[in-house]
């Protein structure tokens, strides 16, 4: 497999994770933290900073494998994909970015995805988008 990481963004209910999962490789989101051994999800925004630092060392570990690897979180500033960058030039690895765009309202996104992200939150988001390469 390809020394790759693929970065898919996008708002909660845009379709990150179903593109993912198209890849072939293993996929990573820190909403994953939240799933409980009974597979229920339950987010705790106490624990959003663990979270991430958990997918980034899952990313982290198949890195150094060197195998494929994609993570799919909303990354809506730069900063947020900075960790993994970082891990791609340690480790070797091209960096491709997807972002999956929606036409979607923002009560629509809500509506769709899967771990309850209310709209005012998808809205708050959207504003903070930034553009990346």
């Amino acid at each position: 497999m390809q020394k790759t990481i693929n970065i898919i963004r996008g708002l909660p209910g845009s379709g990150k994770s179903t593109y993912a999962e198209t890849l072939g490789v293993p996929v990573f989101e820190a909403d994953q933290y939240f799933i409980q051994p009974n597979g229920e999800y339950h987010f705790d925004g106490a624990n959003l900073r663990k979270a991430h630092e958990w997918c980034q060392g899952m990313v982290r570990e198949v890195m150094k494998r060197g195998t494929g690897v994609a993570v799919a979180n909303t990354f809506t500033q730069e900063w947020e994909v900075a960790p993994y960058r970082e891990l791609a030039e340690k480790y070797g690895y091209t960096v491709v970015i997807t972002t999956i765009h929606s036409k979607l309202s923002d009560e629509e996104l809500a509506a769709r995805n899967v771990h309850g992200v209310p709209a005012e939150s998808i809205r708050r988001m959207r504003e903070r988008w930034e553009l990346m390469v």
